[in-house]
């Protein structure tokens, strides 16, 4: 049975974090995140502590894995975290509609339809997910429906540790994509969606495959390019044919549409099972709450005794670290 953790942001004890990462896992961990055992215990302190003293966050999840998505996301600068956990709880609040409802009974037609499958991880302990653009009915499929999707698929592996730390590799398949399937899409959705995305996704998107972009969609593919990082712009990579896109990533997870060696409709009930069973840890975490009628915290002052606190620890940690024979 998948345990759900509680969205209660003062509860009367925390739950202590126990590493399921393997060997390789830890390395990556600690030379590209600046994670171990120093340092993980006092950013979730002081996590918690901003999370219980916020005057907006009323419900929020505190355990050591839902904090640790932020923390790694950001190579563990707790200011940073702190900031995405924000945006991210005010997405859920005003943007519900396309982020806040994940529920994968309800969206079992479109996850039939095999429209974004996880398939699973690499030989670098990826996640890879390919999105499928043409393979909705945009007579029957709307905007919000897709995001909720990819809601979906981001919340049932973001509590895979190995995922945190290893990243994600995207493949964005337009093979069989039409119009039709672009203009279901108004501009204020779409800017919606991409800044959302931005704001929400603590995954480490390490690569972003584009496969075969038609022509006419490139005023809407700017559009997103420019709405995305720097850093994700850079990792983008364009494929006008399948052949280029095998040589980039590893055939056992490549689905045989792909030319891969991976049934893509085993891969797609996996994930469904996957994601079914962890739906009443989706339902609690729904109940998370921001009240934005109640005035935001003064940026300044609460960087500052944020900022005073990691201070603190970093001393501290830097006495911990000290070997006394």
């Amino acid at each position: 049975m998948v345990s759900v953790p509680g969205v209660e942001k003062r509860p009367a004890s925390y739950d202590p974090y126990k590493t399921t990462l393997d060997g390789p896992c830890l390395a990556v961990a600690r030379q590209e995140l600046h994670e171990d055992d120093h340092t993980r215990e006092p950013a979730l302190a002081q996590f918690r502590e901003f999370i219980a003293k916020h005057p907006q966050i009323v419900r929020c999840r505190t355990d050591s894995l839902f904090l640790l998505r932020f923390l790694r996301r950001h190579k563990f600068n707790v200011l940073a975290a702190c900031a995405m956990l924000e945006k991210y709880l005010e997405v859920l609040q005003t943007a519900s509609d396309f982020f806040g409802k994940v529920d994968p009974q309800k969206l079992t037609p479109i996850i039939r339809d095999r429209v974004m499958v996880p398939l699973g991880q690499d030989q670098q302990g990826r996640l890879l997910v390919t999105i499928r653009f043409g393979e909705f009915d945009p007579k029957t499929t709307t905007p919000e429906q897709l995001s909720q999707l990819i809601a979906t698929v981001m919340e049932t592996y973001l509590d895979q540790e190995r995922f945190q730390v290893n990243g994600i590799v995207i493949i964005v398949d337009f093979l069989a994509a039409s119009m039709a399937h672009f203009g279901i899409w108004t501009l204020p959705k779409l800017k919606l969606v991409m800044s959302a995305t931005d704001d929400i996704l603590a995954f480490r998107v390490k690569q972003i495959h584009v496969v075969q972009l038609p022509k006419y969609a490139a005023v809407v593919a700017d559009f997103c390019i420019a709405a995305l990082s720097t850093k994700l712009q850079q990792r983008l990579k364009f494929h006008k044919t399948l052949d280029t896109l095998k040589d980039d990533i590893d055939p056992e997870v490549l689905p045989t549409i792909y030319g891969g060696k991976q049934s893509l409709e085993e891969a797609n009930d996996k994930f469904h099972k996957l994601a079914l069973s962890q739906r009443d840890r989706f339902l609690k975490q729904s109940e998370m709450y921001i009240d934005l009628s109640i005035p935001a915290p003064n940026a300044k002052n609460a960087n500052a005794a944020l900022q005073s606190s990691v201070a603190d620890e970093s001393v501290i940690g830097s006495f911990r670290k000290l070997n006394v024979d």
